[in-house]
């Protein structure tokens, strides 16, 4: 068998996979981090500027968590979030918010890899 039919079927399945993660932690998660930010400023701006159940600003939301975790130092540092804020939250959660964007940076890669091979 090519191993270029096997590396596609393997991206293919693969997306999937992760947008299935990235939908999951948008939808389950993003409620969880949010309680940890209840009187951020920040945060409420996000909140409140939009309806609450649209998929795209879900979708933002969760992209400014992701923001603030994936650079704790630099969020501190902008005066974004305190040091408190981000010590309440719990190691898990902070990796199901942080990992599957990590994860679609190397697939996205991964796919420039795959479009270089064809």
């Amino acid at each position: 068998m090519d191993y270029f039919l096997v590396y596609t079927a393997v991206m293919v399945v693969g997306t999937f996979i992760v947008l299935g993660l990235m939908l999951f932690a948008g939808c389950t998660k993003l409620e969880a981090l949010e309680s940890y930010f209840s009187e951020n400023a920040e945060v409420r701006k996000y909140q409140q500027r939009w309806r609450p159940n649209q998929r795209f600003v879900r979708f933002n939301r969760m992209g400014l968590m992701i923001d603030i975790l994936r650079r704790p130092k630099r969020s501190v540092k902008e005066g974004l979030v305190t040091e408190a804020e981000l010590a309440a939250i719990p190691l898990t959660l902070k990796r199901w918010a942080v990992w599957p964007y990590r994860l679609v940076m190397f697939w996205s890669i991964s796919w420039g890899y795959w479009g270089t091979w064809l």
